[in-house]
Formats: C-alpha cells, structure tokens, sequence
C-alpha cells in the first residue's frame, strides 16, 4: 500500500505526532482528513526524501538501506533489530532505536488486522522514493550505450555444466586421495568448455567458498559443487561418475537451470559474505537498464564488505563481478582503462525476480571438505 494508504489506518494521536515531527502548515488537529491532506503535501515535496537522509548518520543509512533494499511485503520485529544490529556492524548504538525512528518518520507503519499486527510494513511509494535517491547520485557514472569491448557468458555455465556430466558419462574419471580429478585428465575436460580456466596453482590458501574450492578454480568448483548437491554426480571409491539424475540433465538440460544455479551461488557465497544479499540488489539497482562503472558500484557496496580471512574488501567484491560474468548475470566491459558493467536478460529476470535475502545459507556440512 502507498503511504496515503497506511495513513488512513492510523490513530490520530499519530497523526498529530508524524505532523509535528515534519513541521507541517497548521490546521484543523481534530480532522483527521486534514491532518492527512497536510502530511501528504509536506511528504510529496520533492526535496522530502533528500533532506531526511541528508540528516541521517552512517549507521542510519544502513539501516534504511536494508528495510528499503530487501523487497520483503513485511517485517517482524525480530527481523528489524536483526537489520539494527547489521547496520551497526558492531559499533555503538542500540538496534532498536533505528525502529523507533523509522517509525517516528512514517517509513514503517505496524499492521492493522488481527493477522498483521505484529508485522511493520513499508509504504510502497515510500520505498520507491528512497531507492530513486539512493541511485541518483550514481546517475553520473552511468552509460547508455555500451563499451568499445565487452564480454557475455549468458548460458555459458549451463552449456558447460552439460559438457561436465557427459564427460564423465564418456570417460573414467579417477581421483586423488583428496578427492580431485587428477590434473592432466582436469586439463582435458577443462578444454572442452565455452569458458576454460586454469588449474589452481598448490601452495596457496583457499577456503570459504564452497566444498571443492581448495581444489579447483572458481567458476569450476562452483559447478562441481552445484553438481554434487543436485546429485548428478557421484564420489565412489576413487572415481567419479554420473549418476542416473545426472544422465538425465545430459540429455534435457534447459537453459532454466542458469536460474538454479545462480540462487545456488547465493547460497554459497553468503557464508563468506554474509551481507551479499544487499550487495546484489545494489548491483541490480544501478546496472539497469545502462551501463555503470565498476567503482561506482564498488563505492556503493563497499560498507557491506568485510574481510574474510586472506580475503580483502576489494578481492571480494572482485569475486561477486567475477561470478556474475561467469552465472550470465552481467556483462561486463572495458574502455578508456574503465571497467563497466551492466545487466544481461536473465540478469534482469532473476535479480528482479529472485530475492537473494530469502536464500537461506548453503548447510554447513556441505561445504565440509571431503575425507
């Protein structure tokens, strides 16, 4: 509902306090159709939005970033001192302040039926607003047209995932001690793909990004991993094979499973990077419909990452970009020694149409290396 919407279930106390806060033109207080016609010409203004989060503090961003960002219909109140406490990310301040406030400004309203009371909504167009202001101070790193030189793995992954299940439906595929195809026959397999990789050199430390990534390059032991959960392939006594699931998605593999495999992407990668889901919907929001530089993005969700162990902000946020290429999400161009970015088709589908806050992390036993 729009806020003009939610201000009609409201008490006229509330009323009175929401018409204080903004300073609103005096009127007749005991009409509560007054009150209502007054709030809504003061908040319909257009430098409304911008003068509020004009005064807000870094902590308070984040906060309307997560309740603005998250398509959620509804919060509970457990789900709102959850985002408090993401959005101190453990500076001072008490979570359920940032409530009080949103509350205070009419950004979130309680329910009004039996079945919603405990639930806090936020009005549509309030939403909306928010989010336009957020993304137009990136307006100016936006492009319409696209770079000079760009690349495109849309269905590549899927095309490739195909190509690993009828490989080992043709050849015996033997494993290390540790459960890795062994590197010659990996090297070979590798060059059958649309989009080859390099085996990971030994030596250094890899962890955190699913069950086989200590072993095999990114965009690989992502569709391994994906592979093994779905159960289309099998570790048995030193060999790997297809299994009957797996012979199945040989023959009938549909582009549709580009869709799977992203939300499982999402899964995995929320371990090592828990405020992922408010990363992508940034991402979404300013690579479509044009092109945007890379840094502009970075800028935007840099305060959303953190280190993970070896890992740094940048080498993070370097692996979303990377994945994404490699899902079919984004493109991704270069020009003038500047790296930009925008939305393919299916990127547009998904990320408007999946929501990564409701993709629950990946169990922990999966990622468990194997013995």
């Amino acid at each position: 509902m729009r806020i003009a919407e939610w201000l009609t279930y409201v008490g006229i106390d509330q009323l009175k306090q929401l018409h204080r806060y903004y300073g609103c033109e005096q009127t007749d207080q005991h009409s509560k159709h007054e009150l209502i016609c007054s709030l809504l010409r003061q908040i319909n203004k257009k430098s409304y939005i911008h003068n509020l989060l004009e005064g807000c503090s870094a902590t308070e961003l984040r906060f309307i970033e997560l309740i603005t960002l998250d398509p959620s219909p509804a919060y509970t109140m457990e789900e709102l001192l959850a985002k408090g406490r993401a959005a101190l990310s453990g500076e001072e301040g008490t979570p359920r302040s940032f409530v009080v406030e949103a509350l205070k400004k009419g950004w979130l309203f309680p329910g009004y039926s039996h079945q919603t009371q405990y639930l806090y909504h936020m009005p549509s167009d309030t939403r909306e607003q928010i989010q336009q202001a957020f993304v137009q101070s990136y307006i100016p790193f936006q492009q319409s047209y696209a770079p000079s030189c760009y690349r495109d793995e849309e269905n590549q992954m899927v095309y490739d995932l195909q190509r690993f299940l009828r490989y080992l439906q043709q050849d015996i595929v033997r494993l290390t001690q540790d459960q890795a195809i062994y590197r010659q026959q990996f090297k070979q397999l590798l060059q059958t793909f649309a989009i080859p990789e390099e085996p990971i050199k030994s030596g250094g430390p890899r962890f955190g990004f699913g069950r086989m990534y200590h072993l095999y390059p990114n965009r690989f032991s992502l569709l391994y991993d994906y592979a093994y959960y779905e159960k289309y392939i099998l570790e048995d006594q030193g060999y790997l094979g297809v299994t009957s699931a797996g012979l199945e998605r040989c023959n009938q593999l549909e582009v549709q499973e580009g869709k799977q495999l992203y939300r499982f992407w999402i899964r995995l990668y929320r371990r090592p990077i828990p405020q992922l889901p408010i990363i992508l919907r940034w991402i979404g929001l300013l690579s479509y419909p044009k092109w945007i530089s890379v840094s502009a993005i970075y800028q935007a969700v840099s305060p959303w990452l953190k280190p993970f162990y070896y890992e740094t902000e940048k080498s993070l946020f370097q692996k979303i970009m990377e994945m994404l290429v490699h899902l079919g999400v984004g493109k991704w161009g270069e020009e003038n020694q500047e790296a930009y970015f925008t939305l393919t088709s299916n990127g547009i589908r998904w990320m408007h149409g999946i929501s990564a806050f409701g993709e629950q992390t990946i169990e922990e036993g999966f990622i468990q290396s194997p013995k």
